[in-house]
Formats: structure tokens, C-alpha cells, sequence
């Protein structure tokens, strides 16, 4: 009988490390790619999946909920270590802030080079809205210069790092002055009106509002609230929900001192 319980936990054990492996192959899959790759029960890999995850060697998507390896199962890159950290530590704090307000909640990084999105929470409110696809900008490149997390960012650089990154995208002086005066002016980014930042795009205009991350004195991203154009203008939002943004970024913050 010991025998048998014995070898039944080291299949468990083959099974999840082959899980593990594959998604260390492959950066990130969902449970129907890795039913597909491992060749077991759906059931068996989604029982797999929840343990590893308990146990905090795997992470979930809050956006297209394929599973990665957590940043503590990560080892080599540095950088791509404290992304994934940023992510999974800001998840509950994205889905509260998502849920709290009604509008989505997007998270980026910023590596001194560019700014990528990290995570988005669509609330249940507007999923009707929001296509599949819109699950695509985690993983892109966001416009720093016309983007409300980009614009967040360059606001609370120096100024000779903005004239450094406006001069590498070839922008004109007007558009590193007015991310950084807008900010100034109003403590938050706001995207350019009517310019769409990622390859993917929505069947609707949106608008944004964004606040900087910082760890250690240095700005690693951002945070921004979106919300389909026609639902709501900037000031009202600003007025509503610009504490709870500020609050959700002072939390997370506080993860990292």
C-alpha cells in the first residue's frame, strides 16, 4: 500500500516538473496548450497547475490567464525577474482597483528604454465592450510620449533623461515638454486624444489617466485607469478616482521599501 501512494506521489512529482519545464520551453501557455503538450487529463493538469501555483512556482495572467513561471522559479535575467515580481505583486492590487472603480486597470514597466505592459483587469462591467484581442497589449511596447503610463513616467524623470529618449524617437521638442509640463501641471499622465498606442486596437477611442511607480528613487512603471471615450471625460474621472489610483500605487510601493 506504501509502495503504491509512493509511486503515485513520484508521478505527481515527474508531472508537475514536466510542466514546469514546458513552460520554461515556452514563457507562457494555457491549460488547453499544456493538456495538448503533456498528453494528460485536463483535470489532472488543471490540479497540477493550482498546486504549483499555491506553492508559488507558477503565475497566472490576470489578462489572457496563461500560466508562467513565477519571478522566485526565474534565474539568470535580473530584469525579467523584477517584471514578473512587479506583476504578480500588483495583481490583487489591479483587480481591486478594477473592481472598485469599473474602469480597466493597466500596469507597465519601464526599463529606462521603454515601457511595456505588464498586466490589464477589464471589469466584469465592460467585458462586453472589450474584445478578446484586447488581451494582446500585455507584452507590447506602449508610446512613451503620447501614452498616460508612458506620459506618467517621463514626468517624473529628470529632465535630461526625457531630452535623452525624446532625441532617440527622433520627437520634437514640443512632445518632451508636454509630458513633463502636463504632469507637472496636473500630477497625473493623460494619453494624447485620439492617438492609439499598441498594434492592437479597440473598436472605440478611449481615454487614460496614469501615475508613476517608483522603487528605490528610480521609476520602474506605471499605473493607469482606461476607460472606453464615450463613458466618461477625464475631469470626472480625475475628481472620482485619482485617490484610489494614487492609493493602489502608494500599496504597491510600500511591497517593494
Amino acid at each position: 500500500m506504501a509502495s503504491k501512494l509512493e509511486s503515485a506521489g513520484v508521478r505527481s512529482v515527474e508531472r508537475a516538473l514536466a510542466i514546469v519545464e514546458l513552460l520554461g520551453q515556452h514563457q507562457a501557455l494555457g491549460l488547453e496548450e499544456l493538456h495538448y503538450l503533456t498528453g494528460l487529463p485536463k483535470a489532472t493538469v488543471s490540479r497540477l497547475l493550482l498546486t504549483l501555483q499555491e506553492q508559488g512556482w507558477i503565475y497566472r495572467g490576470l489578462s489572457d490567464r496563461r500560466y508562467c513561471l513565477s519571478a522566485r522559479s526565474l534565474f539568470g535575467d535580473s530584469r525579467q525577474r523584477f517584471k514578473r515580481q512587479l506583476a504578480e505583486r500588483a495583481g490583487p492590487w489591479l483587480l481591486e482597483l478594477s473592481a472598485r472603480t469599473g474602469l480597466v486597470s493597466d500596469l507597465s514597466s519601464f526599463d529606462g528604454e521603454h515601457l511595456e505592459v505588464l498586466e490589464s483587469v477589464v471589469p466584469e462591467v465592460l467585458r462586453k465592450r472589450y474584445p478578446s484581442s484586447s488581451s494582446r497589449v500585455v507584452g507590447q511596447h506602449a508610446s512613451l510620449f503620447h501614452s498616460a503610463m508612458g506620459k506618467a513616467c517621463l514626468g517624473a524623470l529628470p529632465r535630461a533623461e526625457v531630452e535623452r529618449l525624446a532625441a532617440r524617437e527622433a520627437e520634437p521638442i514640443e512632445a518632451w515638454l508636454q509630458p513633463s509640463v502636463q504632469f507637472q501641471h496636473q500630477g497625473f499622465g493623460q494619453r494624447t486624444e485620439g492617438y492609439w498606442e499598441y498594434p492592437v486596437r479597440l473598436p472605440f477611442l478611449i481615454r487614460a489617466v496614469a501615475l508613476p511607480l517608483q522603487v528605490d528613487g528610480r521609476v520602474v512603471g506605471s499605473i493607469a485607469l482606461h476607460w472606453p471615450q464615450d463613458l466618461s471625460c477625464v475631469e470626472q474621472v480625475r475628481h472620482q478616482y485619482l485617490g484610489l489610483l494614487a492609493e493602489t500605487v502608494g500599496q504597491l510601493q510600500k511591497t517593494f521599501a
